[in-house]
């Protein structure tokens, strides 16, 4: 080949071999680079990697210096919890509470490895309250309530149910027709058993009968009857005759226990003789009504009527009493009463 043709090639392969030369030094320098990386990297002890040498020191000395810090921050980089798609968006950051050092603003603690400090959490608008009276500032916005003062206790469409109270209802405290269920606003006084109003006075027995002395506590009057008789709504249906043995000072003696039993609406009581141990009757439960403060006495399977609603008493239980919506079937408790603060 001759000179000139060298020369004629060698133009037209200087600019691939030029390229090739400059991509192997590149090739080379990123290898020896990892090489040193991961080399530098093994010589380290765990503690170390965590933690800089002399971060320890400084701890222990409490010495907190400008330049101290700079070198702790390069020892301990800043850490990111997660990688976005904001692209060349700057991710949104907030200050570390303890360490004020940008961080990630949905971070939970802070990443930096010398901090770690919990970080408040965050506040979502939908539960955002501002005024601190229960109900979120959307909600109040929402129905045009004030979202700087708290009104919880004001009742906006006077239906009688504060704006909390329609709020945990999930009831527009615009409209008095949307309302939570009456039931909500009763209240229990007491409950226990109601006493008979009559009283086994005694048993006067000849050959063929037997009649029964029975007193109205509240009438005064006494009636003689027999088993079958009725009195004040009370059907005599039956005499039970015994005695109890009575330890007296120096003697003992047999004193009449007898005990007449009657019923009304398919209930039995027992008389005792005398009222001596007092004769209970069925339950019943004392209820006020807050909206107009109208009480009223129930007993099981009594019907409350209530705007609208009517409720059956399910059972009354010690202090509980239990009523159920007659269209839904729904239970509710009835809440205790509490005295207004004055």
């Amino acid at each position: 080949m001759r000179k000139d043709e060298i020369i004629a090639w060698l133009k037209v392969v200087y600019d691939k071999l030029l390229l090739v030369v400059v991509l192997g030094a590149i090739l080379v320098s990123l290898l020896v680079l990892i090489f040193s990386a991961v080399r530098e990297k093994k010589s380290l002890t765990e503690d170390q990697w965590l933690q800089p040498p002399f971060a320890a020191a400084r701890q222990k000395s409490g010495e907190m210096t400008a330049a101290g810090d700079a070198i702790e921050t390069i020892g301990a980089p800043f850490q990111v919890g997660g990688w976005t798609t904001r692209m060349v968006v700057a991710e949104l950051r907030v200050n570390c509470v303890k360490c004020n050092r940008p961080i990630p603003i949905n971070a939970e603690v802070c990443p930096f490895r010398n901090c770690n400090a919990p970080q408040p959490k965050i506040i979502s608008t939908k539960t955002k309250d501002s005024d601190f009276d229960g109900m979120p500032d959307e909600w109040e916005i929402r129905y045009e309530l004030g979202v700087n003062i708290d009104d919880a206790a004001q009742d906006a469409d006077s239906d009688g149910f504060s704006n909390l109270e329609e709020y945990l209802a999930g009831t527009n405290p615009r409209d008095a027709a949307s309302a939570p269920p009456p039931v909500t606003k009763l209240r229990l006084i007491k409950a226990g058993r109601l006493s008979l109003p009559l009283v086994f006075g005694g048993a006067q027995q000849s050959k063929n009968d037997t009649l029964f002395l029975v007193k109205n506590k509240n009438t005064k009057r006494d009636s003689y009857v027999r088993i079958g008789d009725v009195v004040e709504g009370y059907k005599i249906t039956g005499y039970e005759q015994k005695t109890n043995k009575v330890n007296k000072v120096t003697f003992v003696i047999d004193e009449d226990a007898s005990v007449l039993k009657v019923s009304k609406d398919g209930k039995t009581f027992s008389l005792p003789l005398g009222g001596k141990s007092g004769a209970q009757g069925e339950w019943a439960a004392s209820l006020v009504y807050l909206i107009d403060n109208a009480k009223m006495l129930v007993k099981k399977d009594d019907i409350i009527s209530l705007k609208n609603y009517k409720y059956k008493v399910v059972d009354i239980i010690d202090q509980n009493v239990i009523v159920a919506d007659m269209q839904s079937g729904a239970e509710f408790t009835i809440e205790q009463y509490e005295e207004p603060a004055k």
